[in-house]
């Protein structure tokens, strides 16, 4: 167990210490509500957490949490509840009689008042590049999207946190959605877990990255309980340096983020001038780009690292060599890689990509300036997954005849 699982292990439940857990769940399902003025008929807060008897969804805790709640239900000690944690995450178990190395009496009780998650995988799609892009349906028949991009020796997967997005960028089609509501720390880790058990024996992914549906430090509580999940030795053993969170630039969610968990950061920036950015990322209009930025200059770094800023290029908007320039100058003193991504067209967009030949100029000035830069590929276009695709994809599905592929 490295230094971070055991700091975890000392505090009950993140940020809510020794709580009940019932004012736990209390607090999580008031989370779930925030901005989601419109949830499908029939649902309640209560519903995304418990299913129609009552029972709790124990994917919706981390391990101390469960390891407590085994503790009250089962009168049992804290290791079983550790036990029954492992074989969830790491045994994949889906029903808790399924469970190797649980007594069988804690089982029974267990099958009571807790159940075990799932996301119902509606889609799946495989993009010529080998890129594969999943439609998830939630509980409450929304649906989110993850996309698993090879890339070597490199297998990333792209986790949603949210069903829609507030942040309403300019260039991204989640946006369009509008915020339907959080997504579950269970949902989120879901995504991870059951893409693992979707590939062939032995193959593992090698880096999570927040990039997909929502803005992460928008869901910041549910976020970061999924990923004490991911993290775990006792479940999917991820290395927090393979875990990268983005965001538009949630100034005071960002050292909240470093204050919890030890992940890499990505800024969304996309423009070199206030102007710029103002006119593509409403955000800029609460935060401003230099606040963002002193932000970044604050944000705790572990030596070795650094904060990846993300640069969406647009044609005759933010890809000239003056803009290069310009965003040398802003990240000076940052320790920073800069990703540049040029855009995806989209049909409902007015905006285009750049030219080849000026992304490799504009890459050329960050150089000359000694800035960590690289060129993002564009992966599983032909499916929608690529960069700001994301969030349509049954809409597509019927009106393209896509068909769903099965694992092979």
């Amino acid at each position: 167990m490295d230094g971070w699982s055991r700091a975890m292990a000392r505090e009950p439940l993140g940020r809510y210490g020794t709580l009940p857990l019932s004012s736990f769940l209390a607090l999580l399902a008031n989370e779930m509500i925030v901005n989601s003025p419109q949830p499908l008929p029939g649902t309640t807060v209560a519903r995304l957490l418990r299913d129609d008897q009552g029972r709790l969804d124990l994917k919706a805790l981390d391990r101390a949490g469960v390891e407590r709640f085994v503790q009250e239900h089962c009168d049992a000690s804290l290791e079983r509840g550790r036990a029954v944690y492992q074989a969830m995450w790491q045994g994949g178990a889906l029903h808790f009689e399924d469970m190797v190395g649980v007594r069988a009496s804690i089982r029974k009780k267990l099958t009571e008042v807790a159940f075990i998650s799932t996301l119902e995988q509606d889609l799946r799609l495989v993009s010529e590049d080998g890129t594969i892009k999943y439609l998830w349906r939630l509980q409450d028949g929304h649906m989110v999207e993850s996309v698993l991009i090879p890339d070597g020796d490199r297998l990333t997967l792209c986790m949603s946190s949210q069903v829609g997005c507030a942040m309403a960028c300019m260039f991204c089609l989640t946006g369009d959605l509008g915020l339907k509501r959080n997504m579950t720390a269970a949902e989120i880790a879901n995504q991870p877990l059951q893409v693992l058990q979707d590939l062939p024996k032995g193959v593992r992914i090698t880096n999570l990255v927040l990039m997909g549906m929502g803005e992460p430090l928008h869901n910041l509580n549910h976020l970061t309980l999924a990923l004490s999940n991911c993290l775990d030795d006792y479940a999917m053993k991820f290395s927090h340096r393979r875990v990268t969170v983005s965001t538009v630039g949630l100034v005071n969610q960002m050292g909240e983020l470093a204050a919890r968990l030890p992940v890499n950061l990505a800024v969304s920036l996309n423009a070199t001038t206030e102007a710029q950015r103002r006119e593509i990322m409403p955000i800029t209009r609460k935060h401003s780009m230099a606040e963002l930025l002193q932000a970044c200059r604050d944000f705790p770094l572990p030596t070795g690292k650094r904060i990846t800023f993300e640069y969406v290029m647009f044609r005759g908007f933010n890809d000239t060599a003056e803009d290069a320039e310009r965003l040398c100058v802003l990240l000076a003193g940052i320790p920073a890689k800069v990703n540049l991504l040029p855009y995806n067209e989209n049909p409902s967009r007015d905006m285009k990509a750049p030219f080849p030949e000026t992304v490799d100029a504009f890459r050329a000035v960050m150089l000359r300036h000694n800035m960590v830069c690289h060129v993002r590929k564009t992966r599983g276009q032909d499916i929608s997954a690529a960069c700001g695709q994301l969030g349509k994809a049954r809409q597509q599905a019927t009106d393209g005849g896509w068909v769903s592929q099965p694992a092979t």
